[in-house]
């Protein structure tokens, strides 16, 4: 097992002699929500690694042990789904690769083995963003040799489209500390540094890369106005690899910026002229000074090993850069991970109803946008009932499981409802199309930020002509369970709320039913709605 020491920063220390046993285990529990192991007494110096059968699958700085010796670690949210089953469940020094605490369990009643796999049997491990991801180490599908030759071309394409263009992040650590990838990474970080130093001017800049990364073939995923990710998909939407590009530039002579975290006193001598540095072979642009970049990034300690280092961004930078260049990628990974673990495509709880409303109310052949659409289960419903339909999302794993089934006069687009332009854009090609068209919202609206609600009904006051209207259900309530940030479906919208911020945009709200829906939260109260334009809304029902 390779140690996970270098996760962030410093050079990597000796490696200790492995010993196969910290100390006398006397309880070892394992269930699907925590772990319990005692050791000596003593406080475990830095960080463990939490192994299933072998597999890393998520590394920690644990506490110290209470009086009787026992270590108690929650599980991350994103490993609770795949914690059913019998496997060897291992704690290890990250520093020594040392067995601290070990043991066979089963969690629940089921003894299949516990894997936590994706689509392609590939081992996953909670990265620093407590999501789950694909690295490097004990990967044998190439995707190391994969990463390095698609970087190395993409940089040559940023470079020939006139990019400032160097490797950052974790891949400037890997340069300095070993001319590789780290093993416990799982993409390849580039910066780029624009000219400009206004925010507006920055975000065109992003937005026009954009452009010239689709039109060279990429698929591309925007983070922020400053962040964009290239994504290289398997055939079933999910990631193979990606390479992340962060806009840089200088607000002042001697304040350098490079979202969502650096900030900082970084001379431009110490970015460019831009230099050189290796990873497995193959040269790489590197800023200046690398030194310099790091320590801005990572602090003045940058060079001592710290395997519980996490981004401490601070919040003055936060607001400025969240302010600036916006949040666009909000939620989609959590969507993304759960159209991966269910390849199904269950319906969603509601839908019959939902669309039996809509097709009595929808008049026969309008064309009809259907906005988060997901694996477009009712795209294919109303398509079905003579409509030509557009289902847009922006989960490749969900339009990838839609493109599976083909039914005639329904289109599917990568769209993300967050990102104002991109809708505004769509908005004003449906415009252009002079057609009547409508719009189905099923259970989107939810699930949306307030900022991503204003995008879609600035979408509808555009799009709406006369007669026509959007259907939109959504839950009212709060959930029996606790309200998770992080989780959609836990989510309620008042209608109140959305007659307040769908009237800004001078729409009218009509609730056309109510009622109450099963779902793995409890019973919740729903309601069911159709939006207008003000001027069209008198006398229709």
């Amino acid at each position: 097992m390779r140690r996970l020491w270098e996760e962030e920063r410093g050079t990597a220390p000796p490696r200790h002699p492995r010993v196969e046993q910290r100390s006398i285990v006397s309880e070892f529990v394992a269930t699907n929500k925590s772990l319990t192991f005692t050791v000596d007494g003593a406080a475990i110096p830095g960080s463990v690694n939490i192994l299933i059968d072998g597999h890393r699958v998520w590394s920690t700085t644990p506490p110290s042990p209470d009086s009787a010796g026992r270590i108690h670690l929650r599980w991350p949210a994103v490993l609770l789904p795949y914690l059913h089953g019998r496997a060897t469940f291992s704690v290890e020094d990250s520093r020594t690769d040392a067995t601290i605490a070990q043991s066979s369990v089963r969690i629940g009643r089921t003894s299949a083995p516990i894997t936590v796999t994706n689509a392609q049997g590939r081992w996953l491990a909670v990265n620093k963003w407590q999501q789950l991801s694909a690295s490097l180490e004990g990967d044998d599908s190439g995707m190391r040799e994969r990463l390095l030759e698609r970087s190395r071309l993409l940089v040559d394409q940023l470079q020939a489209l006139g990019y400032v263009t160097y490797i950052s992040s974790g891949t400037l650590l890997g340069a300095i500390r070993r001319a590789d990838l780290l093993p416990n990474d799982d993409d390849v970080d580039l910066g780029i540094l624009l000219d400009s130093s206004h925010p507006a001017d920055l975000s065109l800049q992003s937005y026009r890369l954009e452009d010239q990364l689709v039109g060279l073939g990429y698929v591309v995923v925007r983070h922020s106005n400053a962040h964009l990710q290239v994504s290289f998909l398997y055939e079933s939407g999910e990631v193979d690899h990606y390479i992340d590009i962060f806009s840089a530039f200088y607000r002042s002579d001697d304040e350098f910026c490079q979202p969502f975290h650096l900030r900082a006193a970084v001379p431009r001598s110490s970015i460019t002229p831009v230099g050189t540095l290796e990873l497995a072979g193959v040269p790489f642009p590197a800023p200046a000074v690398p030194e310099d970049w790091l320590a801005g990034c990572y602090g003045p300690e940058w060079r001592t090993p710290d395997p519980s280092f996490r981004f401490v961004t601070p919040s003055g930078t936060v607001r400025r850069f969240d302010g600036w260049f916006g949040k666009l990628d909000t939620n989609r990974p959590y969507w993304e991970a759960r159209h991966t673990r269910n390849p199904a495509r269950r319906r969603a709880d509601g839908d019959a109803r939902h669309l039996q409303h809509l097709s009595r109310l929808l008049p026969a052949g309008v064309p009809v946008v259907d906005l988060g659409c997901g694996t477009a289960i009712n795209s294919a419903v109303i398509a079905r009932d003579g409509h030509s339909v557009i289902g847009v999302d922006f989960s490749h794993r969900a339009l990838a499981l839609a493109g599976q089934s083909t039914v005639p006069n329904l289109e599917l687009r990568y769209l993300n409802l967050n990102d104002r332009r991109r809708v505004l854009e769509f908005g004003a090609e449906l415009v252009r199309s002079g057609r009547p068209w409508h719009f189905n919202l099923g259970h989107v609206l939810v699930g949306l930020t307030r900022e991503g609600r204003e995008n879609v009904f600035l979408l509808l006051r555009l799009v709406l002509t006369e007669g026509a209207f959007a259907f939109a259900s959504f839950d009212t309530d709060f959930t029996a369970l606790q309200f998770r940030e992080g989780d959609p479906r836990t989510w309620h919208l008042p209608v109140e709320w959305v007659e307040r911020e769908a009237g800004r945009q001078r729409l009218a709200v009509q609730v056309v039913s109510t009622a109450s829906r099963k779902t793995r939260y409890g019973r919740r109260k729903i309601a069911m709605t159709v939006l207008r334009h003000e001027h069209d809304a008198t006398g229709q029902g």
